[in-house]
């Protein structure tokens, strides 16, 4: 694995692919776009990056015969995926709930987001918490 200890993507490769089983420490990157030139410079490299950072000089690899796809992260059938995070001190209200309530709303969320090559949530058909646990929305 070569993301970063700490890493959001390093995390859910560790949950959702590596399970119990300890992964080695590598050559650790923080940018997704260093780690795709590696992968795409590098002979037989594998590692785990998000949908946005596909692009012609690295390939996709099916796991489980699922392929990583859309369609099968908002049923579930892939299963390697995580939702992005905002925090706040306490319920938020004011600025920091229209702010969050503007990220969430349809308008971002089938443009901004579509555009910068994420799957936006209200495209989701299911729901995961946080202890891992999938239901049909």
């Amino acid at each position: 694995m070569n993301r970063a200890q700490g890493s959001g993507t390093r995390a859910t490769f560790e949950r959702w692919v590596m399970g119990d089983v300890p992964t080695m420490t590598a050559q650790e990157q923080d940018s997704t776009g260093m780690v795709r030139q590696i992968v795409a410079s590098t002979p037989g490299a594998i590692s785990y990056m998000a949908f946005s950072y596909v692009n012609k000089d690295v390939k996709t690899v099916k796991v489980d015969g699922v392929a990583p796809t859309e369609a099968n992260v908002h049923s579930n059938r892939w299963h390697i995926w995580a939702y992005e995070h905002m925090y706040t001190r306490g319920a938020a209200k004011g600025l920091t709930k229209r702010f969050i309530d503007y990220v969430m709303s349809d308008q971002v969320q089938q443009t901004l987001v579509k555009q910068m090559g994420y799957i936006p949530i209200n495209d989701m058909q299911i729901v995961r918490d946080v202890n891992g646990r999938v239901t049909r929305q």
